[in-house]
């Protein structure tokens, strides 16, 4: 397997949007787009029989070099989620490229204490965050400007995208956190809130890693929401 130098981690979270970014990138004239599910198997954790399954999407040029991957990892709880993401951590790290590998990790929040937090917080368009995380390079720089750093009521409870952060920060990969949030605006339903969110977002990657966001694929399709993934063991908890 291939993994191209910009690399995409997107989580399928509760709330769809994960999944409809992934659907809604697509490729510009000269490359291709392939989709194929990865088993990752976690025996070596102590999780024996268990695997992560990652949706792996694949851009590639007409020489069959890949320009842009993105793993669509589910949204696991611990200790599934740590062993998931160091699995695929350990794939991007493994392929040698002529071109510094750099993580984008998209974060959508629509969290309210989010939005207290936050000075001059508005609810009439989507607000835009990047930040810059281990080692930095041209195009995490690039990737950032125009957006402005987190605020300190952030709250990731994305246990996929929290494990990430703090194996990059150890690995001093080049990564950055990618954070969009956007509130319910008044006298507009909420499917209308949340394609306007995606649609900035998308359309920010898009620019940035030379690809083309679809807003049709939105529309057509909808945004469908994930089951909370619950793993067995958990079970014999209550």
């Amino acid at each position: 397997m291939r993994v191209a130098p910009k690399v995409l981690v997107l989580v399928r979270d509760t709330a769809g949007y994960g999944a409809a970014i992934a659907d809604a990138l697509r490729p510009p004239p000269g490359l291709t787009r392939e989709s194929s599910p990865l088993e990752l198997p976690l025996g070596k954790y102590g999780l024996d029989g268990e695997k992560a399954s990652v949706e792996l999407l694949s851009f590639s040029d007409s020489s069959g070099s890949p320009q842009v991957t993105i793993f669509v990892v589910p949204d696991y709880k611990p200790p599934l989620a740590a062993c998931a993401m160091n699995e695929v951590l350990e794939l991007i790290s493994s392929e040698a490229t002529s071109t510094e590998q750099v993580l984008i990790v998209p974060f959508i929040t629509r969290s309210s204490s989010y939005h207290h937090g936050m000075e001059n917080a508005t609810k009439a368009s989507p607000v835009l965050h990047g930040a810059e995380i281990g080692a930095t390079t041209d195009f995490t720089h690039l990737f950032v400007d125009g957006t402005t750093k987190p605020p300190t009521s952030l709250q990731i409870r994305t246990e996929p995208i929290l494990c990430l952060l703090e194996m990059v920060r150890v690995l001093k990969m080049p990564t950055v956190l990618f954070v969009a949030s956007g509130g319910q605006q008044q006298g507009k339903s909420s499917t209308v809130s949340d394609l306007e969110i995606l649609q900035c977002v998308g359309e920010h990657l898009a620019r940035h890693t030379n690809l083309e966001f679809s807003k049709e694929s939105i529309l057509e399709r909808g945004i469908e929401k994930s089951p909370i993934i619950q793993e067995p063991w958990r079970e014999l908890y209550g």
